[in-house]
């Protein structure tokens, strides 16, 4: 009973904090639901996302590789998998997605890294190979909690302001359900490994940070 209570307080602090911190609230995301986001500017993140979605794999990676507990590697392991196997992984869906867009590929996989991507991903790195379990898994859930609702308005704004069709931005559509599965993984090996609330909530606020500051990145350099 101790620890399933211990779970859901950590559950509803987490949910608050992704709620009042919510990227769906970024004015970037915002004009895009609502179709007044830049093409520019829309081309400047299908270059800089998809190098964090290609690091993502190794992020998950570096965490099971260090994690005693088989139930939580059990769990990175269906993340792992979902993120990376086959031709039509997820970053191959991103550079789809890309090309809708107009870019061509070497232009994404080529990009230079803005300040704020670097960041970020130096950010994950650092946590998924050095940051205790539960906390490295709060920077992952930081993000993946809230992939399925930002998902959905993409699919929105693609699609009724930027004349997508749905095979152009499968990689969404494969995100409002995979990712929904990966959060709750996430939130129950969190509370499995769990021996410091703070500093998990401490982590999913800093990865909020650094992925609104992600956002401000590509919104500055799109508009430039």
């Amino acid at each position: 009973m101790v620890v399933s209570t211990r779970a859901e307080t950590l559950r509803r602090r987490l949910e608050a904090l992704l709620e009042e911190r919510s990227l769906l609230a970024h004015p970037f995301y915002r004009e895009w639901t609502a179709g007044t986001l830049s093409r520019d500017r829309l081309r400047e993140y299908a270059r800089q996302y998809y190098h964090f979605e290609a690091m993502f794999p190794r992020f998950l990676s570096a965490i099971h590789s260090r994690t005693d507990s088989l139930r939580i590697r059990q769990l990175l392991l269906d993340n792992l998998w979902d993120e990376e196997h086959g031709e039509r992984n997820h970053p191959e869906l991103w550079l789809e997605f890309a090309e809708a867009l107009g870019l061509e590929r070497t232009e994404v996989v080529g990009a230079q890294w803005l300040p704020e991507t670097e960041a970020l991903i130096a950010h994950y790195t650092r946590q998924s190979r050095e940051a205790p379990i539960a906390e490295a898994l709060a920077t992952l859930y930081a993000f993946e909690a809230q992939v399925p609702a930002i998902a959905w308005q993409n699919i929105k704004g693609l699609s009724e302001h930027y004349g997508l069709r749905p095979e152009q931005f499968e990689f969404f559509t494969v995100h409002l359900v995979a990712d929904v599965g990966h959060a709750g993984a996430e939130l129950e090996a969190m509370s499995e490994s769990c021996t410091d609330e703070e500093g998990v909530i401490a982590a999913a606020e800093t990865a909020c940070t650094l992925l609104w500051s992600f956002l401000d990145g590509c919104y500055r350099a799109g508009a430039a």
